[in-house]
């Protein structure tokens, strides 16, 4: 029988779909609408643009994509910076943007008891990003509208609990 208190998809897509927005609107003032979420999200998955990654690892072992187009990575980080934003400026956005997303998830799954630590964010460029991970039990993803850019923001988390 599982256990009701260890955190399953449906406790990672519903964090997400609270925080994502609230980081969004806090450090950006921007409104993003989760869509309807994949609870069971397919492994290997492709992402696209400007991807962010963070590690947990402890008690909740796995990996958090966030994965910005182009297009909306640099519409996110001159907006938040108030002007031109380069290369470096954007990846440096997404990072933080991913940091905080995941430094939410990783409250909530604490305060469950499921201690875990972060990793450096870490951001790759690039079409069809393939990710997966093989002990994953928890695959989860999610699409975001983003006010004022026609691409959404793509939430992708693999993770395994432990006990």
């Amino acid at each position: 029988m599982p256990n009701p208190d260890k955190p399953n998809n449906a406790v990672f897509l519903e964090t997400l779909d609270r925080y994502v927005p609230e980081v969004l609107m806090t450090m950006v003032s921007i409104q993003a609408t989760p869509g309807a979420g994949d609870l069971q999200a397919p492994q290997p998955s492709n992402l696209n643009g400007v991807t962010g990654a963070i590690g947990l690892s402890g008690k909740i072992n796995g990996v958090v994509y966030t994965a910005f187009t182009e297009g909306l990575a640099k519409y996110v980080a001159e907006k938040i910076l108030g002007g031109a934003a380069s290369d470096q400026d954007v990846s440096d956005v997404v990072a933080e943007l991913t940091n905080m997303i995941t430094g939410n998830l990783k409250s909530r799954l604490c305060d469950m008891g499921f201690n875990c630590a972060l990793s450096i964010p870490s951001v790759v460029r690039g079409d069809e990003i393939n990710v997966s991970a093989k002990n994953a039990s928890i695959s989860i993803r999610n699409t975001y509208a983003v006010d004022g850019s026609p691409d959404p923001l793509v939430v992708q988390v693999f993770a395994a609990v432990e006990g």
